[in-house]
């Protein structure tokens, strides 16, 4: 191999490692909307949330209790669903979150009341076959405090 071909394999892995630690790593969401995208922007389906290889997107809920778990829990079955979301509790511009989806990946979530609300919230209007514009403004109305 040529130093230039070596240079180029070096290259390749490191912008590799980078981005595995980027759409792994602490808190980023996901800027192309993959998660949001898949199956109509909804499907809990789409994002396996350990096992068969899967990389997990949210912490795990058996970490917590009670209504942090079950929020937790609606991050890992429905990370679409919470992806297409704003956060209202300010961690936007306290911890760079991009969605509501990103105060699950770590444990910002467990220690908010807003961010457990709206998840919660969030399902049981998915559920009752509401649309995601109707979802973002019913929240809004509810958690964003004049937004």
């Amino acid at each position: 191999m040529t130093t230039k071909s070596t240079m180029a394999v070096i290259a390749a892995l490191v912008l590799m490692a980078a981005g595995a630690y980027a759409w792994f790593g602490k808190g980023i969401s996901d800027p192309a909307g993959t998660v949001a995208s898949v199956a109509n922007g909804r499907g809990s389906e789409c994002c396996p949330a350990d096992g068969a290889g899967g990389a997990r997107l949210t912490l795990d809920p058996k970490l917590f209790k009670g209504e942090v778990r079950e929020a937790y829990a609606v991050a890992e079955q429905d990370p679409a669903l919470l992806a297409q979301l704003h956060c209202y509790c300010g961690c936007d511009k306290t911890e760079g979150h991009k969605s509501l989806l990103d105060c699950f990946r770590d444990k910002h979530g467990s220690t908010c009341a807003i961010c457990v609300g709206e998840a919660r919230e969030a399902q049981v209007l998915a559920k009752q076959g509401m649309p995601i514009e109707q979802i973002r403004d019913s929240l809004r109305a509810r958690f964003g405090g004049g937004d």
